[in-house]
């Protein structure tokens, strides 16, 4: 991408820092890429009311507003951002790939966005000139953010965050998904679509995780026999429990176990 501007472009700083638990109060003078491939982060611009993101998003914080972000509850995120400034800079906004009347972005393919950063990063932890290399991979970063497609529908999107609290604080054994998707008043690829952006993954898997996250928690816990909790947590049998908790955890139930128990 050529403008006339150039390579007039400052890099002011980058990082990805894998647990972050910063909060940040500032009037920016320059343009910035923060992004929270997971966790959450509270982001609050000027007087409006704060909100919570969840990764993976990205926010933009720019010249002008008061921004204030991050965690001050004991939270984290997996931060990665980069800030620049310059001519180049404005063109970007001009041009709409840098967009400040949306600053707030859902990313829908985390490990493609992921790695498109972290190659920039890569690329300015050797040298932070504005290389044609180096400002391709911004660039990169600036088009991706431009082809995200917004969630549009906030009242589905509401009902299935609230379904996703439901399922994780207590799993069932089995869900009927065309209907939970009649209930949440949208059709079910619709409903499957929705889930998997805001997920990352198919429902029937979401489940599965949390089944298997309540059977950890009660081999950590609990006497009870492998067979017991396995039936607790919907799984056919012992045997069926097993190979799937190895798939998942790395290890059997037995032994994950021994190695979690309290002392």
């Amino acid at each position: 991408m050529i403008f006339p501007e150039n390579r007039k472009l400052s890099f002011i700083g980058f990082n990805r820092i894998p647990v972050c638990g910063a909060w940040v109060d500032k009037f920016f003078t320059y343009y910035v890429i923060q992004y929270a491939e997971s966790g959450e982060v509270d982001l609050q611009v000027d007087e409006r009311q704060a909100v919570r993101l969840r990764g993976p998003v990205v926010w933009l914080t720019y010249p002008g507003p008061h921004f204030r972000f991050g965690r001050r509850d004991g939270g984290s995120w997996h931060h990665r951002f980069v800030s620049f400034k310059g001519p180049l800079a404005e063109a970007y906004v001009r041009a709409r790939l840098f967009p400040l009347s949306d600053p707030v972005i859902r990313i829908s393919d985390p490990e493609k966005f992921g790695a498109a950063f972290d190659a920039l990063l890569e690329r300015l932890a050797l040298s932070d000139a504005p290389e044609w290399r180096t400002l391709h991979r911004l660039e990169e970063i600036l088009l991706q953010l431009s082809e995200q497609r917004p969630v549009t529908d906030p009242t589905a999107v509401r009902k299935i965050r609230q379904l996703a609290e439901r399922l994780s604080a207590d799993p069932p054994s089995f869900c009927n998904w065309r209907e939970t998707a009649r209930k949440a008043g949208i059709s079910y690829p619709h409903f499957r679509k929705l889930f998997h952006d805001l997920y990352h993954m198919p429902p029937g898997r979401f489940l599965l995780l949390r089944r298997l996250e309540k059977a950890a928690a009660m081999l950590r816990a609990d006497e009870l026999k492998t067979e017991e909790i396995a039936s607790l947590c919907g799984f056919y049998d012992g045997f069926h429990f097993s190979k799937l908790f190895r798939k998942y955890y790395g290890v059997g139930p037995g032994r994950y176990r021994k190695t979690h128990s309290p002392v």
